[in-house]
């Protein structure tokens, strides 16, 4: 019997072998689809608060979303260890929510590229200084000091760009850094973004 194979089949079998999918693919996400398959968390209560762009709301939701991932609503606060095993469509539904819904003014993925080209790298520290650059690109500085109040946050689409959504613990006077950089090293790890790009 011959089985006849068209050049696009070849050429796909032949991408797939040399250049594997990462198992992450299986979980990308549309912005259709609410309810996580790793986690059963309802992303709808999240896209209604983006959808009325009632940033504040969007962002408690987003904190409180992180912590129910990642088994922590009961402390109320997160590890590194924690971040590490959040799970990836969890992420990437955040981040794609808040990117629609601001335009691409807010999102993890874009905090990530003012994260990169203020010298940072994800999953390790580099100088504090970087960091604290990051802080004033994305308003989470001022004045030379780290906002500590959520309630000083800018709720508003005149916010800098990558301002929200912000996860950080209140009272961090060194604005999480470490924490921050386990964050980006997850968001590479899940295939959100690239070292050379963040996707779009």
């Amino acid at each position: 019997m011959r089985i006849n194979f068209s050049f696009c089949q070849i050429t796909l079998a032949l991408a797939l072998f040399l250049n594997p999918l990462p198992a992450i693919v299986a979980q990308t996400t549309t912005s259709g689809e609410m309810v996580s398959p790793t986690t059963g968390i309802n992303y709808t209560r999240l896209q209604n608060f983006l959808a009325q762009q009632n940033w504040r709301q969007a962002n408690d939701e987003t904190r409180n979303l992180m912590l129910k991932a990642t088994g922590r609503e009961l402390q109320g606060w997160f590890t590194m260890e924690d971040l590490q095993k959040l799970a990836c469509w969890d992420l990437q539904k955040m981040d794609l929510l808040w990117k629609e819904a601001s335009g691409g003014r807010f999102s993890f993925s874009t905090q990530f590229r003012i994260f990169i080209e203020t010298g940072n790298r994800p999953g390790r520290l580099v100088a504090i200084e970087n960091f604290q650059t990051f802080g004033d690109r994305i308003g989470w500085r001022k004045g030379g000091d780290w906002i500590i109040f959520k309630e000083n946050l800018n709720y508003t689409l005149n916010a800098p760009v990558g301002h929200l959504p912000a996860p950080r613990d209140e009272y961090q006077i060194a604005g999480g850094r470490l924490e921050y950089s386990t964050l980006a090293q997850r968001l590479v790890t899940c295939n959100i973004v690239s070292l050379g790009q963040s996707k779009q």
